[in-house]
């Protein structure tokens, strides 16, 4: 019974203790309630009041929710309180209408809210009082020791005491609950804390992904909630206890959600333990209304991630405006990180890329990290941390997009974020060993061959390098045991299982990620050539007569060692310029 508060009563007691009136005003308690509503000014005044003053849970519940409107500047009128109770669940209990609360707004209040609240005050002091004899009574006649019963009065003189003060203007108890207790303070490890998967932030701390247009910055976010939340690895991060995550989305349909999502692997049953809203009505985050409907859902939720995607389409201000992020994180975001809940806010980066997300500055003194995700072609993505409060975990990650396209639809399970490996960087590096011998082996030139051999095919190719390059190359490629991943590149098999018989493979980066407009890539990045490799000596190739799969995008034999690490294309293949396959654009 929601509405009755427990009243303890003495053992052996002979009824007439029971039958006793309970110290209590309803009146007075309805005419503070009265006042507050009519003005919120008086909410103030009547401050030294605690919830547990009203002898009325419902009064109470009343009482709370006037206290969060005064802080946040909302309205207290009796239409807002029945809204933001029923919020909170808690409807039933005002009758699941406003007209409990209509009827208490009627209520003549000819004093001052000081004059009841006293009253209020005076009363919860006499329950107090009247629990305590009956601690005494049952002590006693428990045949506790006389110092258990001094105990428990100097705790009730105590705590009286220390009413009294807040009600003098001493401190509202709740102003101090926020003190800091130094020995827990020093005595935490906190460069050992365990970031969330992806090592990109920490629990509790607030990040902003800050990316140009169609960089693929809520695919990322996507990818990485859904990862966080079924306790899978990403950017090669270990995997982790699932993590509760609450996604709020304004920018993508559900058709172009549904291919994303299949296009990880997920399914209705794999989804973990994610919520995703989809376009919520919530109340713009930069005032007191939507920060209370973010901090709703995310308790409702039990969230312990929150991704809001994108920031842009959930604030009213205007983004030069410094008010509208200092209002973003008064209402919402300090709610948030008060209760350790971490929070990702996905936004635009400004027309002059140097200078971060657009908009005010003051949109980075807000997060504890600032990531800026920008596409660089062919698939590869830097994503670098800009501003950092604390600089726990990595700052610099060099991001390779895999995706795959049959037809007009994504492969299940082919679209991934990965860490850019030496093997991936060197082999799109033209002109380095790595980059030849893949060349060679696109081709399917036989390993076999000697340097000779392999510079009058390079000269028929149009492809320009030195004869130790060559020699290097043929070295490389010869020294590979047939069936086996090359011995000196870490070539990781990009899945986490090996690919099903529905041929989920990888794709080489540079499609167009799903769910995304079709565009074309962009050049690779100029990067620094690669530390030449030590020659490796020996022989092997293919066995004689031993079948060689294909490509499945230009048909050409697949060198051993991709097939053997379960791809089904070559490293380089791609739909946009493999010459014996149609352009999907």
């Amino acid at each position: 019974m929601s509405n009755v508060h427990p009243f303890p009563a003495p053992p052996e007691d002979d009824g007439d203790y029971i039958d006793r009136p309970v110290p209590e005003d309803q009146a007075a308690e309805t005419a503070v309630l009265a006042a507050c509503m009519y003005d919120p000014a008086n909410i103030t005044r009547a401050s030294f009041l605690r919830g547990s003053d009203f002898a009325r849970p419902v009064h109470e519940l009343i009482w709370t929710t006037l206290q969060q409107q005064a802080r946040t500047d909302g309205p207290t009128d009796p239409v807002a309180l029945h809204n933001e109770i029923t919020k909170l669940g808690q409807g039933h209990r005002i009758g699941g209408n406003a007209n409990l609360l209509f009827g208490i707004a009627n209520t003549i209040v000819a004093g001052g809210v000081d004059y009841y609240a006293g009253i209020v005050a005076e009363q919860a002091a006499l329950r107090r009082a009247d629990a305590l004899m009956v601690q005494v009574r049952t002590a006693i006649a428990k045949r506790v020791s006389p110092s258990d019963i001094k105990a428990l009065l100097t705790e009730h003189l105590t705590t009286e005491q220390t009413r009294a003060s807040e009600a003098d203007g001493g401190g509202p108890a709740h102003l101090l609950a926020s003190a800091l207790d130094f020995d827990v303070l020093f005595g935490t490890n906190y460069g050992n804390i365990q970031l969330l998967p992806g090592q990109l932030l920490a629990p509790g701390q607030q990040a902003a992904l800050v990316g140009e247009g169609k960089a693929g910055k809520s695919l990322f976010a996507q990818e990485w909630a859904w990862r966080m939340a079924t306790g899978r690895p990403f950017l090669g991060d270990r995997a982790q206890a699932p993590v509760r995550v609450t996604y709020i989305d304004a920018e993508n349909g559900h058709p172009e959600l549904q291919q994303r999502l299949r296009s990880f692997g997920a399914g209705p049953a794999d989804m973990g333990s994610i919520t995703y809203l989809s376009f919520p009505p919530v109340r713009p985050l930069d005032t007191p209304g939507g920060g209370q409907d973010l901090f709703a859902i995310a308790t409702a939720t039990q969230a312990q991630v929150v991704f809001i995607d994108t920031i842009s389409r959930f604030i009213t201000g205007a983004e030069n405006d410094a008010d509208t992020w200092l209002n973003l994180y008064r209402h919402t975001l300090m709610p948030l990180k008060a209760a350790g809940i971490a929070s990702i806010r996905l936004d635009h980066m400004g027309k002059d890329g140097e200078r971060g997300a657009r908009g005010s500055s003051a949109k980075t003194q807000d997060v504890d990290q600032v990531w800026e995700l920008k596409a660089q072609g062919g698939g590869i993505l830097s994503l670098k941390r800009t501003h950092s409060r604390n600089g726990i975990g990595p700052s610099e990650f060099t991001v390779l997009r895999h995706s795959k396209q049959v037809g007009g639809d994504w492969v299940f399970g082919a679209t991934r974020h990965e860490l850019m490996t030496f093997a991936d960087r060197a082999t799109l590096i033209e002109g380095t060993t790595e980059w030849l011998v893949a060349q060679l082996d696109k081709a399917s030139v036989d390993p076999t061959w000697g340097s000779p051999r392999v510079l009058t095919w390079c000269r028929d190719n149009g492809i320009r390098t030195a004869k130790a390059k060559v020699e290097e190359a043929v070295r490389v490629r010869k020294a590979r045991p047939s069936g086996d991943l090359p011995p000196h590149l870490p070539y990781p098999s990009v899945t986490e299982t090996p690919p099903d018989a529905r041929g989920v493979q990888d794709k080489t980066p540079g499609q167009t990620s799903p769910g995304e407009v079709p565009g074309t890539s962009g050049d690779v990045p100029a990067t620094p050539p690669s530390p030449r490799l030590p020659p490796k000596e020996g022989g092997g190739g293919s066995a004689p007569g031993e079948e060689q799969p294909l490509c499945t995008n230009c048909e050409q034999p697949l060198p051993a060692y991709r097939a053997t690490a379960g791809y089904d294309t070559h490293l380089l293949c791609d739909t946009t310029n493999c010459p014996n396959t149609e352009d999907p654009t």
